[in-house]
């Protein structure tokens, strides 16, 4: 999951391709796109893989890759579509960053450590150059963003300074959002606005702050007739975040019911369990979340599975974006499989985790059999200590 708000803004926020239109002819390849790295503090054999999206949607993670040595890698890449998007994803790791590239240009890429998020871009597009400028405006404004970023993925749930980090990380997020509305306000339109616009009408969705929102909505006056088709599908994405008013559900609710599908792809409902006489324990989480897999709390998830199964449905509420979904988690063997039910609504679970107020992961939502929500805990609380107060398996048994 999307173990902070960054794990749903992480897609977002990046930045995408220059583009010709659709279907631009042509007799010969495509020029081919160079791309050098120059990285510290990244060890030697790491793989860094070039992501290839079109239309915002990711077709493929690792259409060419590199191994790190000694801090350089670089990669070449033709493209198949003039229309292609690209970002650099670490294996194992799972933020990425996406950038603008010319066909036939060359990219240097620098940065500092594994989190390739804050990784910097160089090169001769006109829009990687407008994307630097934002960038260099929200580190001057919030210099600790990703610094906060990087200790919130990372640090010990255990360590006594966790709770400050996450609270100053959520407050970081907020003024990185703020900020960017503030110095959108009086740029031109492009789709490196229309990225950001998304990012920060996404923050303010699933922080539910309405004062951004309302900041927001007059910038959409900006964005002009002809969008093009990618940035078109971005705008329903944010009218979508900003129009978006139910509040999430709390404790004494029933449970909202949400299509979703197996390994399989068979359809089910997440209500399909309840009136069935039987506790669920609803877990929100992401296979591809490398911070989130680390903190799961598996061996109560395991010791409920096996013990009182006959009282207790798992449902992992798998919220990866839909290639990872549909692709990488299809392998067991890379990243996991449970012997309980694992499900994904093929949507990146936006939706879900907006209405059940999901903003970090893992997280535990406790069903009562007639469907109502008992409880619920962030990977902070003990999920045994949770699953002893909110499930009375003693009283099933009289």
């Amino acid at each position: 999951m999307k173990q902070t708000i960054t794990l749903l803004l992480m897609l977002i926020t990046s930045y995408s391709v220059w583009a010709q239109p659709a279907g631009f002819p042509r007799e010969e390849p495509l020029a081919t796109i160079y791309i050098e790295g120059n990285v510290e503090n990244v060890p030697d054999g790491v793989i860094v893989s070039l992501g290839v999206s079109r239309m915002n949607n990711l077709i493929s993670l690792n259409a060419e890759e590199a191994e790190v040595k000694d801090g350089k890698f670089s990669i070449a890449h033709t493209p198949k579509e003039v229309d292609e998007e690209y970002s650099l994803i670490l294996r194992t790791y799972p933020f990425y960053l996406k950038f603008y590239a010319d066909l036939g240009s060359k990219t240097v890429i620098t940065g500092k450590g594994m989190d390739v998020e804050s990784w910097r871009v160089e090169n001769d597009s006109p829009l990687q150059q407008t994307a630097n400028e934002y960038r260099a405006w929200l580190d001057l404004k919030v210099p600790d963003y990703f610094d906060l970023k990087k200790k919130n993925e990372w640090m010990d749930r255990d360590d006594d300074e966790y709770p400050n980090v996450v609270k100053a990380y959520e407050e970081s997020s907020r003024k990185r959002a703020e900020c960017m509305v503030e110095y959108m306000a009086d740029k031109p339109y492009n789709s490196v606005w229309m990225h950001n616009l998304s990012w920060a009408a996404c923050h303010a969705y699933v922080t539910y702050n309405e004062e951004l929102k309302a900041r927001i909505r007059p910038l959409l006056s900006k964005i002009p007739f002809g969008t093009p088709d990618e940035d078109m599908s971005e705008l329903g994405e944010i009218n979508k975040f900003l129009n978006s008013q139910n509040p999430p559900l709390a404790i004494g609710d029933k449970i909202e019911d949400f299509i979703l599908y197996d390994h399989d792809g068979k359809e089910h409902h997440l209500t399909e369990f309840c009136g069935k006489g039987k506790y669920l324990l609803l877990e929100f989480n992401s296979r591809t979340c490398h911070g989130c897999m680390e903190h799961r709390q598996y061996d109560a998830l395991n010791n409920l599975f096996k013990n009182h199964s006959d009282k207790a449905d798992i449902i992992m509420v798998n919220v990866d974006e839909p290639y990872f979904w549909t692709q990488e988690c299809k392998d067991p063997k890379k990243w996991g499989r449970d012997p309980w039910n694992e499900w994904n609504d093929k949507k990146g679970g936006e939706d879900l985790m907006s209405r059940y107020g999901v903003r970090s992961g893992p997280a535990y939502f406790f069903v009562s059999p007639d469907g109502t929500i008992l409880g619920r805990i962030s990977d902070k609380e003990n999920l045994q200590n949770a699953i002893q107060t909110y499930f009375d398996f003693g009283k099933m048994n009289k």
